[in-house]
């Protein structure tokens, strides 16, 4: 369900960015894969959380692109094509955070091809349902096929500060709204289209799709559409379609948006 409503029929290497719902729709599309009989690879470029990364699949840590492939062999052997599965990978650990590996390693494994997908966390957000990038985010590998930006509807209306949008200060500069001032759609679909905002970064060749999650009220769904409205007047978005909906307690889909 997810995979078509979001285009990713063709996508080997999905980068997600944003906030407000990107590690929990990286693992329900994790799923999906898995379903259809797909062996999948779940990492990110920056940090997740140790509890975010819970899930039905093995987690290995690796020092670098040769042993992840290694013990993926031995966890999805080459022989279990077709039966579907997954690992979690990253570098170490540090407190409670799982460090993850740089771009360059994710192209590598990526290009191994012993991995049927590849879903990269590449982006963080202190868990706030709304951000804005600084200039060293998100950190994206260039054999990104799609890139998914993932926005909270929950954080639409309330204040512009830290409490509710991190990095409030650039979403200000990018967006032209006060600090303190409620947080539009319109501010959202301009730091979305910004060519210094969510999708910074990101690979000419690359799809871009935006999540607009949490929409599970009529107020947050008309809101929704004002900042899929907005972004289709915003030149340069370069979005190929938009998805509202929701993933607790199941994910579903509300609306989907063509826009290219």
């Amino acid at each position: 369900m997810l995979i078509q409503a979001l285009g990713l029929e063709q996508a080997r290497l999905t980068s997600l960015c944003g906030a407000g719902g990107k590690t929990s729709l990286m693992f329900a599309l994790a799923r999906e894969f898995v379903a259809h009989g797909e062996r999948v690879l779940i990492t990110t470029t920056t940090k997740i959380a140790v509890e975010e990364a819970v899930g039905p699949w093995p987690s290995l840590a690796a020092g670098g692109a040769e042993q992840l492939l290694e013990e993926a062999q031995r966890l999805l052997p080459e022989g279990a094509r077709g039966r579907g599965g997954a690992v979690i990978s990253y570098s170490t650990r540090v407190g409670t955070r799982l460090a993850g590996f740089g771009p360059e390693l994710v192209d590598s494994v990526n290009a191994s091809r012993h991995f049927d997908r590849v879903l990269v966390e590449a982006d963080g957000s202190a868990r706030k349902p709304l951000k804005a990038p600084a200039a060293h985010e998100p950190v994206i590998p260039s054999s990104t096929d799609a890139l998914i930006i993932v926005a909270g509807l929950n954080g639409l209306g309330t204040p512009l500060d830290e409490e509710h949008v991190f990095r409030a200060a650039i979403w200000a500069q990018l967006s032209g709204i006060e600090l303190g001032s409620p947080v539009t759609p319109e501010s959202l679909a301009r730091v979305v289209a910004h060519p210094q905002g969510l999708a910074r970064g990101c690979p000419a060749r690359a799809g871009r799709m935006l999540y607009l999650n949490r929409a599970d009220t009529p107020e947050r769904r008309a809101a929704a559409k004002q900042a899929v409205e907005a972004l289709a007047e915003a030149p340069g978005h370069k979005l190929k379609m938009a998805v509202s909906g929701y993933l607790l307690p199941e994910p579903a889909i509300v609306d989907a948006f063509r826009l290219a």
